[in-house]
């Protein structure tokens, strides 16, 4: 009787652990099938514009900072979460580009502060509907708690690196 308890327990324990399983790549392949769904529909997808999405991602992170203060390179590397050196190279393009000028520190010369232009400006208030256009109709169809319900899990899934 002893080791007919131990052949049911272990059949039953292998029945459960082998639904425990199915249930879990029938999920897997839920989320999978809803991630592919998630790429082909093209939400994401942002209007063309005439600059890089790192460029415009540069200039919008200048033009909605607090109008208050004055925006540092390491300001924006920050809210970007990129390195230093990757915003000092976009900058100096977006320069070069007569988009956003450059202003050393007075009290501390390792410390350098940019703006946006006036054609820098410009060029923000055109594309700047339209290159949303996609997100406002996400955050409109979602609302607010699920827009930043939605946020903080991409911001989790972000955190594991490449997929």
């Amino acid at each position: 009787m002893y080791i007919l308890g131990k052949i049911v327990y272990g059949h039953l324990w292998s029945t459960m652990e082998e639904e425990r399983k199915l249930k879990e790549y029938r999920t897997l392949q839920k989320l999978d099938r809803s991630m592919q769904t998630f790429r082909r529909s093209g939400i994401y997808k942002r209007a063309k514009t005439s600059l890089s999405d790192a460029d415009i991602m540069v200039l919008f992170c200048i033009a909605f900072c607090d109008l208050n203060q004055k925006v540092k390179l390491s300001d924006v590397a920050k809210t970007l979460r990129v390195t230093l050196p990757a915003v000092t190279h976009k900058v100096n393009d977006l320069v070069d580009k007569n988009y956003v000028e450059k202003e050393t520190s007075s009290k501390d010369l390792r410390i350098t502060y940019i703006k946006l232009t006036p054609q820098g400006k410009a060029y923000v208030e055109l594309v700047k509907d339209e290159y949303y256009k996609p997100l406002k109709d996400l955050v409109k169809h979602l609302g607010e708690e699920d827009t930043q319900t939605f946020m903080r899990i991409l911001d989790k899934i972000s955190q594991l690196g490449k997929m």
